[in-house]
């Protein structure tokens, strides 16, 4: 049995093989700390900053954090199942190639975008906004730009060792950043005795960034190899390296993935853009912290998407719908009991924590209740997205997100100025229960299997070794 599982199952070649629950429960360690710390963050650079200089560093974040997903032109999302695929099949010279290209180029284009956002930040600070925009911002974007492809080097190579199976290796960067902002918040302002600013706090993170980005060079530098039933990681493949066809291949499937997830970024940012335009800054606000606490209720199945992607992608390519059947049906079991339970300590709960962030909060609790709603509906069907994802059904993907962008601001531009924020909480919780409803018909009709909360099908018999390896 255990000849029959190397031969048939993806297994990291560096570590023995894990649990589901094991890894799970792993993946939602990290992104439960990575979220504290992250949230720690923000009172650490209000108190530094003022609200002033926290508005200018926040500008300066978001600008790179949408470019970063620019920068990383998919390959992301592409190495969990690339990576995946081949080290499964046992190509080990593809393996190499895919992980080399992937790397060039997303240096390659996070350096032009980068420079691309520096010259824009000083013309527009020399020509068109001298007087609107301040040094501070001036000065953060620029130090933005010189992050940029840190970070984006930061989360490629997160995503290479998560699609190995190391789980929390995998999710460093999100601990290891906002620990090191922090703490550097601390001892310069006591070491050099200056107030720090805007600018500052951006420098600071950008240490960090180049600290976290050193740790994961080394946990990446041993070659990632290819699974025990296939080539030996020496390169036993036929193709020592990528041909021109493969990597055309390769960016013509990392292409529709940026698109899929710069429409998927828009989908779910929409409500607050139309809030604040259609209704008012203070609307905009009220929906941003419903959002933001309701996204919570998500945490089980990000951390669940962390492990499922790579499996995913093996079990497709190993030949094994029944198992990636049984797969992804625990996969939605896991993330609705998450978001169910936590929906229901927000429904006894939700005004005392709205209440945390100010009195006029609580007004956001029957929306919140709208959203956590459908979020626990959309989230029984688990990761039907990364399924889609990863087994090359990406343009379905960017069909079923552009359709519901169009459908969440047509009615979001009739709902919201008649019902305020439970306008945006209507039309963000039909538009996640669309999508999901979408993704799992396409899903059965292009794999013949559910990705649906719902009991598993019979275990499959006991396959034996192919012949060729036997022999």
């Amino acid at each position: 049995m255990s000849q029959t599982r190397s031969q048939n199952e993806p297994e990291p070649a560096d570590s023995p093989p894990r649990g589901f629950f094991t890894q799970l429960t792993q993946s939602f360690g990290m992104r439960i700390t990575a979220a504290g710390l992250t949230f720690a963050v923000v009172p650490v650079c209000t108190h530094t900053l003022g609200t002033k200089g926290f508005g200018e560093y926040a500008i300066a974040m978001a600008s790179m954090n949408i470019l970063v997903v620019v920068a990383k032109l998919g390959f992301d999302t592409a190495t969990l199942r690339y990576v995946a695929q081949y080290r499964s099949q046992g190509e080990a010279g593809l393996l190499r190639g895919f992980v080399s290209t992937s790397r060039r180029f997303t240096l390659a284009a996070s350096i032009v975008i980068a420079i691309g956002l520096a010259g824009v930040t000083m013309l527009l600070q020399e020509r068109l906004l001298q007087e609107r925009m301040s040094e501070g911002v001036f000065g953060s974007l620029l130090i933005a730009a010189l992050m940029l492809p840190v970070v984006a080097g930061i989360q490629l190579r997160e995503v290479s060792l998560l699609a190995t199976g190391r789980v929390m290796a995998g999710q460093a960067g999100g601990v290891l950043m906002p620990l090191l902002l922090m703490g550097l918040i601390g001892i310069v302002p006591a070491v050099t005795v200056r107030v720090l600013s805007s600018a500052s706090v951006m420098f600071l993170n950008l240490c960090g960034a180049v600290i976290t980005l050193g740790v994961l060079l080394a946990m990446t530098r041993r070659p990632i190899g290819v699974s025990s039933g296939g080539a030996t990681s020496g390169g036993a493949s036929a193709e020592s390296g990528p041909s021109e066809a493969r990597v055309g291949e390769w960016l013509s499937v990392a292409s529709p993935l940026l698109m899929a997830q710069l429409l998927n970024l828009l989908l779910n940012q929409s409500g607050t853009l139309m809030c604040g335009s259609l209704i008012g800054t203070e609307a905009a606000g009220i929906y941003a912290a419903v959002a933001r606490v309701s996204s919570v209720l998500f945490l089980g199945l990000q951390a669940i998407n962390t492990i499922a992607a790579p499996t995913i992608a093996g079990l497709f390519h190993s030949g094994q719908p029944l198992e990636l059947e049984r797969y992804v049906r625990r996969c939605s079991l896991a993330s609705f009991a998450f978001a169910a339970t936590f929906a229901l300590v927000m429904l006894a709960a939700g005004r005392s924590v709205l209440g945390l962030l100010g009195d006029e909060f609580v007004s956001g609790y029957v929306p919140m209740v709208v959203m956590l709603g459908g979020l626990a509906l959309a989230s029984a069907a688990g990761p039907v997205i990364q399924l889609m994802l990863m087994t090359g059904r990406q343009w379905d993907c960017i069909t079923v997100f552009g359709t519901m962008t169009a459908i969440s601001l047509l009615s979001g531009y009739f709902l919201i100025p008649s019902y305020g924020v439970l306008g945006a909480a209507i039309t963000a919780a039909v538009a996640r229960i669309g999508t999901s409803l979408a993704l799992l018909v396409l899903a059965r009709r292009r794999h013949g299997l559910w990705c649906i909360a719902a009991p598993l099908p019979a275990a499959p018999p006991p396959i034996s070794a192919p012949q060729s390896a036997a022999a």
